[in-house]
């Protein structure tokens, strides 16, 4: 070895020596680049955070969320502001003025070259396959700053309980983009004081992307308090929210999405209303990320409620509109109905309600189901202002396009005859069936006892008191069974079959669901999930689509006749076939536009006594 070393002359030596400090300086330099893109959490709108330093404030004798995570690359005491009377302290570092600004810094959208084809096909590409802009996420830090949106009601230093529960945090995800599952994580770890969150649970359902096995695994292995729990087959978005539940240690559990964005004080608003009710689940305000620039959102979510047309279907309306007023807008309000995938509840309230209808498929109609059980069973659910989480607004539903079944309509089925009452056939008329059909869509009486264990009021209740606001159901002509032509008798029933397209007049089977028809909330000839279409100058069959349209139609209950609400013709037994059918411009004094139909009155109440 020595004569080797004489072998080499001094200044290839030096020249070694050289290169070896070169690479550590760039080592250096390049992890000082990232951790300026990387650390930078959530600070206060002025521009001075641009270089400088913004926190929230610390318990005397509490370290601060950074401190908590370890030791990083150029933190020390100077980098800490400490604002006396409050209770946390979140540590942020200010972006080094000597590099440019992270696209998509402070929730701003971030700029794309979309007249580059290579660029404009990659942003399409993650469209497609995510349901949202991938490629500008991907452009972005993992832990991007966001300005803080709350009111400076909600930064009052004794707005909230000092004592607050621990949480576990649960988070279920199916071949979500990284960039998107880690910019939720570190949002979580970075905005929440550090002795709030037990845990956070990764539930992965069955995902196929490769990065998010291993490379997942790694990746999160530093943050101890993170750990991934792996679905062994495909247990859809619900199921895999009960499985990610029965695998946590706190008695509180918070659950959010795969792709949301915590701002500060998000977590302690969330913990405070359950620590004062364990009975009450509260709910975040959501801001909208913009699904295209990835631009927080957030100037009107404070301004709307979570609710529900009859088809169960969620969307939100303007608070003003609703019945129950507050002085003061920021405190939490009652609220009938969640989105459903952001909630903190209690664990034992949430076992007493039977968690989700492990029944239901994949997605939808969950969220419906929790809230009005919370209210029907002892409890309430509650919309928090002082708690803002950002979330993705996807194009279309990722979770659903692999799946061929319609399990909204046949969760939506479910939820009716278990917790509607009467009002369950509001529900059925619309989806086009004459009752619970137990080989279509599951047995319900494991979820009917659970009802009846935990002493649930009925829906009527659920409506008085926590939905006021909705409008009744009863539409004129809402009929539901055969439809007999008057001209053939009952001997004929109107029929359509889907396996040869055939609607027309047959022999009446009762046993044919093919021949059942309702006339409902939606002024649908609704069978099976199938309607009766005119466009103007064609009669046909088509899926139900819920935008009347060609498919609204009138019925006359003092004539019988059946009429288009778009084109004013009325549906005819054509006399020619006695078969077949065809439009006429209406007639009342025609026997082939006259129908023997069987009426329904919803006599439901409150609706009855003229709330609508």
């Amino acid at each position: 070895v020595a004569m080797r070393d004489r072998s080499v002359s001094t200044p290839s030596r030096r020249l070694c020596v050289l290169c070896a400090l070169v690479t550590v300086t760039v080592s250096l330099a390049s992890l000082f680049l990232v951790y300026s893109y990387d650390v930078s959490l959530t600070v206060s709108l002025p521009a001075r955070i641009f270089h400088g330093e913004e926190s929230v404030q610390q318990q005397p004798g509490q370290k601060s969320l950074l401190s908590a995570l370890g030791p990083t690359l150029g933190s020390d005491d100077s980098d800490k502001q400490v604002v006396k009377g409050f209770q946390f302290t979140y540590t942020t570092l200010g972006l080094d003025p000597r590099y440019p600004v992270p696209p998509g810094d402070m929730g701003r959208p971030v700029q794309v070259n979309l007249s580059d084809s290579a660029i404009a096909t990659m942003v399409d590409e993650g469209m497609a396959r995510q349901g949202f802009n991938q490629y500008s996420s991907d452009l972005m830090s993992l832990r991007r700053r966001l300005p803080e949106i709350r009111d400076p009601w909600c930064r009052d230093p004794d707005r909230f309980l000092t004592d607050l529960p621990p949480t576990s945090i649960v988070i279920v995800f199916y071949n979500e983009a990284w960039s998107v599952v880690l910019r939720t994580i570190h949002s979580v770890l970075d905005r929440s004081p550090a002795h709030l969150v037990r845990e956070i649970v990764l539930v992965d359902d069955c995902s196929t992307l490769p990065n998010l096995k291993t490379q997942l695994d790694e990746y999160l292995r530093p943050y101890g308090k993170v750990r991934v729990i792996r679905a062994p087959i495909r247990l859809g978005l619900i199921r895999a929210r009960i499985f990610g539940a029965r695998n946590t240690t706190s008695e509180v559990i918070t659950f959010l999405d795969a792709h949301v964005e915590c701002t500060v004080g998000w977590l302690e608003a969330l913990l405070d209303v359950v620590a004062r009710n364990d009975t009450t689940i509260a709910i975040p305000t959501i801001d909208w990320i913009d699904e295209k620039s990835m631009a927080l959102v957030a100037n009107k979510s404070i301004s709307y409620i979570g609710a529900y047309d009859w088809d169960l279907n969620f969307g939100w309306w303007g608070r003003w509109s609703m019945k129950k007023k507050y002085d003061n807008m920021l405190v939490p309000f009652d609220t009938p109905a969640m989105a459903g995938g952001l909630f903190t509840i209690n664990r034992t309230f949430f076992e007493r309600l039977g968690w989700y209808d492990e029944g239901f498929d994949i997605y939808g109609i969950e969220n419906i189901e929790l809230s009005m059980k919370s209210w029907m069973c002892g409890g309430k659910m509650v919309t928090v202002p002082c708690s803002r989480v950002a979330h993705i607004q996807k194009v279309g539903h990722p979770y659903l396009r692999s799946e061929k079944r319609d399990v909204v309509r046949a969760n939506s089925i479910r939820l009716a005859e278990v917790w509607m009452d009467e009002y369950k056939h509001v529900i059925f008329d619309i989806h086009g069936i004459p009752h619970y059909l137990e080989e279509e869509f599951g047995s319900v009486e494991s979820r009917k006892a659970i009802r009846e264990r935990a002493g649930c009021r009925d829906f009527r209740y659920y409506i008085e008191q926590a939905f006021p606001e909705m409008h009744s159901p009863e539409i004129s002509g809402a009929f539901r069974g055969e439809v007999h032509s008057v001209v053939l008798g009952t001997a004929m029933c109107l029929e359509y079959r889907q396996s040869d397209g055939f609607l027309g007049m047959a022999p009446c089977d009762g046993l044919q669901r093919t021949q059942f028809w309702t006339h409902n909330y939606y002024e649908e000839l609704n069978s099976y999930r199938y309607c009766i279409d005119f466009t103007g100058s064609s009669l046909g069959v088509f899926g139900c689509h819920r935008s009347r349209g060609n498919q609204a139609w009138r019925v006359l209950e003092h004539t019988g006749q059946i009429e288009s609400v778009k084109h004013r013709q009325c549906l005819a037994l054509n006399l020619l076939t006695n078969v077949t059918l065809t439009m006429e411009q209406c007639d009342s004094g025609r026997a082939p536009q006259r129908w023997s139909l069987n009426y329904v009155h919803y006599d439901l109440t409150p609706f009855d006594k003229g709330k609508s």
